[in-house]
């Protein structure tokens, strides 16, 4: 199963809270992380479908081979951003980088958007799988822990940028 390892709060910028998720190793996996970013939104998003999409790494050989292209694939709405981050080549060359990226949205809810359980309490995260309750927003997620330079954090905040100033129609 995933855990929380723990919760960062950031006092300023677009990005409110990273959360870092570790799942261990099993008899057949190795263990994996995600590093979680919390976009908060004003935008009221919950009568609209969710949007979710995902960097396809495109390599010169299957598996093995050196990243020559990222696109990003899946459900953009109206937002565009699918085809706003595929074009942008500060983004590619993060991803090339620190790996696979997952932009999705969330809607304000008590129930947690990963297993379902219901909050009992004030907590924003699951303590079953380290999912959301009540969170307004947009999630950025890293599959591999990293630390960021100075750079990275320029082009995260600018993919932050983008998502905010996307188009939404209800």
């Amino acid at each position: 199963y995933q855990r929380s390892l723990g919760v960062i709060d950031i006092s300023e910028g677009p990005i409110r809270w990273i959360n870092i998720l570790k799942r261990d190793r099993s008899k057949d996996s190795p263990p994996k992380w995600w590093v979680v970013m919390g976009i908060p939104d004003t935008i009221d998003i919950s009568g609209s479908k969710e949007i979710k999409i995902k960097t396809v790494r495109k390599k010169n050989f299957p598996l093995f081979g050196k990243v020559v292209d990222v696109v990003w694939k899946g459900d953009s709405g109206s937002t565009g951003l699918g085809s706003t981050l595929s074009i942008d080549q500060d983004v590619k060359m993060l991803s090339e980088r620190l790996g696979n990226m997952e932009i999705k949205s969330h809607s304000n809810s008590n129930n947690c958007e990963n297993c379902g359980e219901k909050r009992n309490g004030t907590s924003s995260f699951c303590v079953s799988c380290g999912g959301f309750f009540g969170f307004q927003g947009w999630t950025l997620v890293f599959d591999k822990r990293f630390t960021p330079s100075n750079k990275d954090w320029g082009v995260i905040w600018k993919i932050c940028d983008y998502i905010l100033s996307s188009p939404r129609s209800f």
